[in-house]
């Protein structure tokens, strides 16, 4: 099989949002798609050995912030490239709270989702929503096939960078 075929389809990049025990946990996401426009339900599928997914499962609700072709690749690198179980991921990046869970402070649209079923698969869970709150930021969404041909390398540069900066 030619799995490149799957990266064909069009989708965009998300960061994930939500807290845990009183600290907050966010991802990148790409398996994210709206279901029905009225009323605004989504579905997240996220993997299951995340951290977000675990925060997810136990809080119930999390926020999604869309991102932009502008996004700095870092924003990408940060919340995809390493575990939220080993570093705060949202102290690296400008966020606010919103309703007492994360969001970047610059993101296409932001939107708050309340879990009504999550479903197991093989390596992730697909969690079914209701969005409870939606806000519009500016600019347009980063396709995934796009980050895939020219911003997958400059993310792992600027990831590369920070950590040496850590070290």
């Amino acid at each position: 099989m030619e799995t490149k075929a799957l990266h064909k389809i069009s989708y965009g990049l998300y960061i994930v949002g939500t807290e845990i025990d009183g600290k907050y946990a966010g991802c990148v996401v790409d398996a994210f798609i709206q279901s029905t426009s009225t009323p605004p339900t989504v579905i997240l599928c996220s993997i299951k050995a995340n951290q977000t997914n675990e925060a997810i499962r136990q809080r119930g609700e999390f926020t999604v912030s869309i991102l932009g072709e502008d996004v700095d690749p870092f924003v990408i690198a940060n919340f995809g490239f390493q575990s939220g179980r080993n570093v705060d991921k949202w102290a690296n990046v400008p966020h606010k709270i919103v309703d007492g869970l994360p969001v970047l402070e610059k993101a296409v649209a932001f939107l708050r989702c309340r879990v009504t079923e999550a479903k197991e698969l093989s390596t992730h869970t697909a969690f079914f929503c209701d969005v409870t709150d939606a806000w519009l930021g500016e600019g347009e969404p980063l396709i995934y096939g796009d980050y895939q041909k020219s911003m997958k390398t400059k993310a792992m540069e600027a990831f590369k960078a920070f950590k040496e900066r850590k070290a």
